[in-house]
């Protein structure tokens, strides 16, 4: 077996997480195959998931999402393990390192993940980007309100004034979303959540669409520059008079599953700050 390990080495914690999953792995006699530089991500990460078996992400969120998400073109699934703090999709804490013998025997499970394209007139033209957990339109580092309209397919949906407004899929359910007041979503079901960021308006509410709508999303009256952020990851700005448009991706993202606990356990204790 080929393991493409994906380490985040910005902190001393993830540099110790890295050579701690790395001892191990290679105590199991497995080829494990490691980035060149310690850049996150590294600069030979295709190379990497293109020739492993599996990928093991070290960090937090963040650093599984963009593991994930790059695994998906090339159809890899991905054991996440956390050296963050809440690690909603690790199948792994770094007390547990013990269980990596059950990801080389092929004891797992796989979870197919939903992800979303996203389409946006940037300053570059049309520009197109993958998310896993979001696409959050907002005004920047200016704390104003924006005015949103957005359209599933040619139907009007609604016209939000708020700090922003959240695209989320079931993963992204227990992100940024949550704490803008969204609801969690069961991770095996399909859809695109809708969530206003601090609507000014008692009747603005979150929306659930099927798997397949399309989502078109238009700032309007834009006095100063509107962003959006996919995946908490690079800021892209919307021209002036352009669109966000938000569908589901025909790719998904293939989280291994080591532990048998239900979403609602994980789900359970991330939220209550229970190890496990």
């Amino acid at each position: 077996m080929n393991i493409a390990v994906i380490p985040n080495t910005k902190t001393t914690d993830g540099k110790a997480a890295f050579l701690q999953v790395r001892q191990a792995l290679e105590a199991m006699d497995v080829v494990v195959a490691v980035p060149r530089d310690t850049t996150f991500p590294p600069q030979n990460m295709t190379e990497l998931l293109e020739a492993c078996d599996v990928a093991v992400a070290i960090g937090g969120d963040g650093t599984i999402i963009h593991t994930a998400k790059s695994a998906a073109a090339f159809g890899k699934p991905v054991l996440g393990i956390n050296s963050g703090r809440l690690g909603f999709t690790a199948g792994l804490e770094l007390s547990e390192l013990s269980e990596l013998s059950r990801l080389i025997s092929g004891d797992y499970d796989t979870e197919e993940r939903m992800l979303l394209d996203v389409t946006v007139d940037g300053e570059h033209g049309t520009e197109r980007y993958g998310a896993l957990n979001e696409a959050v339109i907002s005004r920047g580092a200016l704390s104003r309100m924006i005015e949103v309209s957005v359209k599933n397919g040619q139907k009007p949906v609604s016209t939000y004034q708020a700090d922003g407004v959240i695209v989320a899929t079931p993963t992204g359910s227990t992100a940024y979303s949550l704490s803008a007041g969204g609801p969690i979503v069961d991770t095996a079901l399909r859809c695109l959540l809708l969530t206003p960021v601090c609507p000014h308006s008692l009747h603005s509410r979150p929306y659930i669409f099927e798997q397949d709508a399309v989502l078109t999303l238009t700032p309007e009256r834009s006095e100063s520059p509107v962003f959006v952020t996919v995946d908490g990851e690079a800021a892209i700005r919307i021209v002036e008079g352009g669109q966000v448009r938000v569908s589901r991706s025909a790719a998904c993202a293939r989280l291994i599953k080591l532990k048998q606990k239900s979403f609602y356990q994980v789900l359970d204790d991330k939220l209550t700050n229970r190890k496990g």
